[in-house]
């Protein structure tokens, strides 16, 4: 498990063979790629599964504001929010909603329930596993830029594909899948709503 956002940083760089940085504020090539890089590659990676260190669930407001079209109401995501897994309301899953200009539109009325993947800054709540897959998508990012080679790049991109396989498999079994809300009422369960 990596303790910092530099120490995955250095594991990329180091797996591409080139210098460890001290910073990401360091004036190399290699720090600057890292500092503009580091963040997207995150949020990709935690937004290809729900990771148990990155699900949470939260309850939503209706916004003021209705949409335009198709909908009826809208409901404000957090600003962390990576990617929606499921939505519910009274208690039943929703099956037809969307996700706007972060907000999840639909046509219920009154707060939803929503399990989403948030984004996690602190690498010291990945496990190892997911620091390894950060790691290796990053050095694939960074493989072209630092090295102009391309079959590195693609090399590297195979690398962080079984990366992440491995973590998602591993992470998956830790732990049973997010249930929906129970129905609120033996009505709304034997309807299945």
């Amino acid at each position: 498990m990596a303790t910092s956002v530099i120490e995955i940083c250095n594991n990329a760089l180091i797996d591409l063979g080139e210098e460890a940085i001290a910073s990401l504020a360091d004036n190399t090539k290699a720090a600057r790629l890292c500092n503009q890089r580091w963040a997207a590659c995150r949020d990709a990676v935690l937004r290809a599964h729900p990771w148990n260190c990155a699900t949470t669930l939260t309850e939503l407001a209706s916004s003021a504001v209705s949409p335009n079209w198709r909908w009826s109401a809208s409901y404000p995501l957090p600003t962390d929010c990576l990617r929606v897994l499921f939505v519910a309301s009274g208690g039943a899953n929703l099956s037809a909603w969307e996700v706007q200009a972060g907000s999840v539109l639909c046509d219920e009325t009154g707060p939803l329930s929503v399990a989403y993947i948030r984004r996690v800054e602190d690498p010291r709540l990945f496990d190892a596993l997911l620091c390894e897959t950060l790691a290796a998508r990053l050095a694939a990012t960074l493989a072209y830029p630092l090295t102009a080679s391309t079959a590195l790049g693609q090399a590297f991109w195979a690398i962080y594909a079984d990366k992440l396989r491995e973590a998602r498999g591993v992470d998956a079994r830790e732990a049973s899948p997010i249930p929906a809300p129970a129905p609120t009422s033996w009505l709304a369960a034997k309807m299945g709503r």
